[in-house]
């Protein structure tokens, strides 16, 4: 029904709740969701103070491998994912409406649902974490420390204080303690990365990162591109076209017959003086990608070589290829990049995709277990909806 959401992106939610440092508890109301909802300008009063005072803040709604999750932290993402539905459907003033993509389910327990699977996620990486011997460095907790100065800064001001931060986040029902847990758990999401694959995946070794590599089904190869198109992606006429066809079909003769590392080098040298590829400045070694990163007709053409095997001359929406299938390697730059523009490699990659399929892993295998009454909440009683 849903798709977990990283813990990465958690540990962003709080500011994205307080972007407008606004409540939830008054909002124009839609009866009826639909996909692209008018609210019909009507007051929807939902008691969010009173509900969160219906439990001790303390009191455990469920564990998750036997962490308890409390009443505190649970009724924030309740008000979290409330916020975001509203957000997209407009209020809501009956949560027991089926949802609109699966009437299977009420509005209220899509609400809880996803509720409760953010919950899940902190938890199940406390706990594994913990078994595999992670723990948090003196750099950790420095960086968590620059963290609250800078939200302190960032929405009270530079002379604002720890007490005015925290009556900020209180607004939004985020205590001091859930302040504090979830960038912990941030911080420990990095740590237990970094413990497991090394900074961009050195832990991991070559066969690892090449076994990942073929399952996931990339490929290596470089190629000459002749482009049949301007420079504002219009078709050139035929007869540039044809001369174009007729260049590619010479580089393509002074490759004949070689093999090995005289068609490597021929190869590149061909490549350097002809090709109109524009990104191949920053990728000289060829391109590292899997399905669906490059056009189709190049991607189907790779696939049928084997490396070290010369394409004939294909032809895709942008021109005359030349190909040539290369051995993948572990630190190849693929088609993804970091902040700063600069490509990752295929070992750094590896490393992220294995470590979400672990996470997710010790989500699907997490053990909940509800404290009764908690698990099933009727939210029309506790958000005081008549």
């Amino acid at each position: 029904m849903k798709k977990l959401v990283s813990i990465a992106l958690c540990a962003a939610l709080i500011l994205a709740v307080l972007s407008g440092c606004g409540s939830a508890g008054e909002a124009d109301a839609t009866a009826s969701p639909e996909a692209s909802p008018e609210t019909t300008g009507e007051t929807v009063n939902l008691d969010w103070d009173g509900a969160r005072a219906a439990y001790d803040l303390d009191a455990t709604v469920m564990t998750v491998d036997g962490s308890p999750v409390t009443w505190g932290e649970y009724f924030y993402w309740l008000y979290y994912c409330y916020t975001q539905y509203s957000g997209t459907f407009g209020a809501v003033d009956d949560f027991s409406v089926p949802y609109i993509y699966d009437e299977n389910y009420t509005i209220g327990g899509v609400i809880e649902e996803e509720a409760k699977n953010y919950a899940v996620q902190y938890h199940a990486l406390e706990v594994n974490a913990a078994a595999g011997g992670v723990t948090l460095t003196e750099d950790d907790e420095a960086a968590i420390a620059a963290l609250l100065e800078s939200d302190i800064t960032e929405l009270v001001g530079e002379d604002g204080t720890e007490d005015d931060l925290f009556a900020i986040l209180e607004k939004n029902y985020v205590s001091r303690e859930l302040y504090d847990y979830m960038n912990r758990m941030a911080a420990l999401y990095s740590r237990a990365y970094a413990d497991i694959y090394g900074s961009g995946g050195d832990k991991l070794t070559d066969e690892q990162v090449l076994d990942f590599a073929n399952d996931y089904g990339y490929m290596s190869a470089k190629h000459i591109l002749l482009l049949t198109t301007d420079e504002e992606g219009n078709a050139i006429d035929d007869a540039a076209k044809a001369e174009k066809l007729a260049k590619m079909e010479d580089i393509r003769a002074q490759l004949e017959g070689k093999t090995g590392e005289e068609l490597e080098t021929a190869f590149d040298t061909l490549m350097q003086e002809n090709s109109e590829d524009t990104g191949l400045a920053a990728y000289p070694d060829g391109y590292c990608f899997t399905s669906g990163e490059m056009v189709t007709e190049f991607s189907e053409a790779a696939a049928a070589l084997e490396p070290g095997q010369l394409s004939d001359i294909v032809e895709s929406s942008f021109g005359y290829h030349l190909i040539l299938r290369e051995p993948l390697s572990p630190d190849a730059s693929v088609l993804q990049y970091d902040s700063t523009g600069t490509p990752y490699n295929l070992r750094a990659v590896a490393a992220a995709l294995l470590y979400d399929d672990q996470i997710n892993g010790w989500i699907s295998d997490a053990e909940i277990v509800w404290e009764p009454g908690f698990e099933a909440l009727d939210l029309n009683a506790l958000l005081g909806i008549a």
